[in-house]
């Protein structure tokens, strides 16, 4: 059975769309030379497939879980749904994320989609062409972790789906690696996962991990932004260190509203990260959480506020969400450990908060904060049907402002390209071009000026980064000296009576003696520590050094300041979406140490405590020498992937001037062709603009 039936009035109101918008798009088709409907006609079909979906027999509560990569969201759900274990596989990357369900059923079992064939040619394709932009970059990479695995890839893309059982979920979370892990075998050749479980909470409920917004990969980009058309409420992850940056609130507010989510909820994940910025400057861990959290609620505010003031239904929605929720997942599943079995990240972490010796267990619980999202999610599961039967009224009205948002941007760009034929000639609108594209030629010196900023700041981070590495390598390469207890026992005779009458006993006397010692095990962490320290200070650099906002903002007066924006062909709008286009390809590079090697010199020759004076001597250089090692490995790695940075703004450079210069190329020739017949032309936006002006919902 359905969730609940369309009512009469329901499916009237839905017929009537549909049929309105199919007389619209069949009035404007006449005049497809000078339209595009492309996006009406998306508008559409995402309708009749979101209320197919809806009133589909097997619908149930969706909840998303989205976010960018890294922000946190298989982490969150771990914690939430798994009491912290490691089931979902958290060290993915864009390169090799799925869409991953969780959903209710008395059969433990996964259920994997793979690539169609069509889909693996595709990417196949990509990969033999020499194109430096991610989608080609990441089909090249994609087949090489095939061939590296060894796997006949379409021996699996040709089952198209396939069951995988499973008991416990220890054997769960190897058997799910393969499968959406980093490393997995068969990870690059899945689209979609489902993992079916015999957990009755998750009853008439389907819970989504979705790959990043900002995936590498176009396809699961948009399969992620299909999703959403489907979700009912959505838990938005942001990370604490750069929360809701511009990409998170162009999702946010362009996306979801429109999409028909009922319920957001804001999530600061990853907590702990913002802490550490601010924790020395407080004195306290107290006044730190306070602090962080008083500031990005007011700056999440404030962003909703300004977003609210251009768009008034977009401000209704977020007025909902403007509370964030501050989670660490991680700090949380510390909760009731002892410190000898905290994990690497998690010792680095403690060893970090506590840095005034006041991380409490109950400080650990006012940081972690699972147990409130774990409420939330409950009152989320109950009122499922009040939230279905509120997204079932909201379809009619959603629809038509996502309709009316789309007409009105057609009707702008039509009477633009009206006036443009009605107040030139042909020979002005050449003149045009080539002083645009001249103007374009100028750009690109300009943009240097702006890049070239950006790799000085680069390198400028990366030279006090590496001294605050060294700084910490050094500070990671000496041992602390320990004091041990040594129990000793004397046994002594004892004789008592006199002449034949003797006899004689042991007793026995206690006593200690103290002696120091170096742990091994020290030598160990210092290098795990310093290692994870290392790859987190690193990313973080890149972030502080190339600051999207600012050097959008750079890249757009750099536009200005070479076009007229006095001219009629200048569209600040159309070069806006180009920049954007251009600066969202922008990937960070991810940094992956491995400290095995560095660790296995240390535990060949020691372990435990090392109390002779001459091996500790030894066990002192031995790290010094691998900090040492480790420290230059770090270096050249991230000497290598600024190196790659740079080359990619390069080419970020060079790709932005040739799209500018292209679409401009396109708009002009398009304009010239017309003026062949510049009377009809005109006519032709002015009956275009007439149907606009009907067809606005």
């Amino acid at each position: 059975m359905p969730v609940f039936e369309k009512t009469a009035f329901e499916q009237k109101k839905i017929d009537e769309f549909t049929t309105f918008a199919d007389e619209c798009l069949s009035k404007l088709g006449e005049y497809s030379e000078y339209i595009q409907t492309n996006g009406l006609q998306k508008i559409r079909e995402d309708f009749v497939r979101r209320v197919a979906d809806f009133y589909r027999n097997d619908r149930k509560l969706n909840v998303g879980i989205i976010g960018q990569v890294k922000a946190g969201k298989s982490t969150f759900l771990n914690t939430l749904l798994f009491d912290g274990k490691d089931i979902l596989p958290t060290s993915r990357t864009p390169k090799t994320a799925a869409l991953t369900r969780i959903e209710y059923s008395e059969k433990n079992k996964i259920c994997v989609e793979y690539y169609t064939v069509e889909e693996w040619k595709k990417l196949e394709q990509y990969a033999r062409v020499d194109i430096d932009d991610n989608e080609h970059t990441v089909a090249r990479e994609t087949m090489n972790l095939v061939a590296e695995s060894g796997v006949n890839p379409y021996e699996y893309l040709e089952k198209g789906k396939e069951e995988i059982s499973f008991l416990s979920l220890n054997a769960l979370m190897g058997q799910l690696n393969e499968y959406v892990g980093e490393n997995g075998k068969f990870t690059p050749m899945v689209k979609t996962v489902t993992l079916y479980m015999d957990k009755p909470e998750l009853m008439e409920i389907s819970v989504v991990d979705t790959p990043g917004m900002n995936d590498a990969i176009a396809s699961r980009t948009d399969r992620t932004r299909e999703f959403i058309g489907q979700c009912d409420v959505v838990f938005f992850l942001s990370r604490g260190s750069q929360f809701i940056d511009d990409s998170d609130m162009k999702l946010i507010s362009s996306q979801l509203p429109q999409k028909g989510v009922a319920n957001l909820i804001l999530v600061c994940s990853r907590f702990d990260d913002a802490l550490l910025d601010e924790l020395r400057k407080c004195g306290s861990l107290s006044a730190t959480v306070d602090k962080i959290k008083s500031k990005l609620t007011e700056q999440a505010r404030n962003k909703f506020v300004n977003e609210a003031k251009n768009n008034a239904a977009v401000g209704r929605f977020l007025s909902t969400c403007s509370e964030p929720v501050f989670i660490s997942s991680m700090v949380n599943n510390m909760i009731g450990k002892s410190e000898g079995d905290y994990s690497r990240s998690e010792a680095f972490y403690f060893k970090k908060l506590n840095r005034f010796g006041d991380l409490t267990q109950e400080m650990m619980q006012e940081i972690g904060n699972i147990a409130i999202v774990k409420d939330i999610f409950d009152k989320v599961v109950v009122s499922k049907d009040i939230t279905l039967q509120e997204k079932a009224k909201a379809f009619i009205p959603n629809v038509k402002s996502e309709w009316n948002d789309v007409v009105k941007n057609l009707s702008s760009e039509t009477e633009h390209k009206k006036i443009l034929l009605e107040t030139g000639d042909k020979d002005t609108i050449e003149k045009q071009k080539k002083a645009v594209e001249s103007q374009i030629s100028s750009i690109k010196a300009s943009l240097e000026e702006v890049l070239g900023g950006l790799r000085i700041a680069l390198e400028q981070t990366k030279g006090d980064s590496l001294c605050r590495l060294r700084e910490n390598c050094r500070n990671n390469s000496m041992l602390q000296e320990h004091t041990g207890t040594e129990y000793h026992t004397n046994k002594y005779k004892v004789t008592t009576g006199h002449l034949w009458w003797k006899k004689s006993h042991y007793e026995y006397s206690n006593y200690t003696t103290t002696y120091t010692y170096l742990s091994a095990s020290d030598a160990l962490e210092n290098i795990h520590s310093f290692g994870y320290e290392s790859c987190t200070q690193i990313e973080t650099s890149f972030y502080k050094a190339v600051d999207i906002k600012i050097t959008k903002r750079k890249m757009m007066q750099t536009i200005l300041n070479n076009f007229d924006s006095g001219d009629e062909s200048f569209d600040i709008n159309h070069f806006r979406l180009i920049v954007e286009k251009i600066l969202n390809s922008i990937e960070f590079p991810v940094i992956k140490l491995d400290v095995n090697p560095f660790i296995q010199k240390i535990s060949n020759e020691f372990s435990g405590e090392v109390k002779d004076s001459g091996d500790r001597a030894k066990l002192q250089n031995l790290l010094s020498e691998t900090m040492d090692g480790l420290f230059n490995n770090v270096s050249e790695q991230f000497t290598k992937a600024v190196e790659i940075f740079r080359s990619s703004l390069d080419v970020m450079q060079t790709n932005f001037s040739k799209e500018l210069l292209k679409q401009i190329q396109r708009e002009f020739d398009t304009l010239c062709e017309q003026y062949e017949d510049k009377n009809n032309a005109v006519k032709q936006y002015e009956q275009i603009l007439i149907i606009l002006k009907e067809i606005y919902a």
